[in-house]
């Protein structure tokens, strides 16, 4: 009878916990393809981040190629202005750019 009662416990707790083995199985495999679906995500948020950079740092490059001769051609007259500028301040002097100066300077 002591055998019977034995096999009996024994029989139960091994169901019982092959059906906690199972189950956690059960739960690691969900586990799993939830974290594969994370990952797979995270994969294509940095390739779209990238793709989003190099479309926004490539616009300001083709920009400024598209533009380039332009703003050279304007810095190239800025310079020329600046030089002339310099030239006439050191033959004639400063240039005043206070009012009080120039009322002086006219002599009124």
């Amino acid at each position: 009878m002591l055998d019977f009662t034995l096999s009996f416990v024994y029989t139960r707790d091994m169901e019982l916990d092959e059906r906690k083995i199972d189950e956690l199985l059960e739960l690691t495999r969900e586990n799993n393809k939830i974290l594969h679906g994370m990952r797979r995500t995270q994969r294509w948020s940095s390739f779209f981040s990238l793709v989003y950079w190099a479309v926004i740092l490539g616009s300001i490059f083709g920009t400024y190629y598209y533009f380039q001769p332009t703003i050279q051609k304007y810095m190239k007259t800025i310079q020329t202005s600046m030089g002339i500028i310099q030239k006439f301040e050191s033959g004639v002097g400063s240039i005043p750019t206070d009012m009080q100066t120039v009322k002086n300077l006219i002599g009124k």
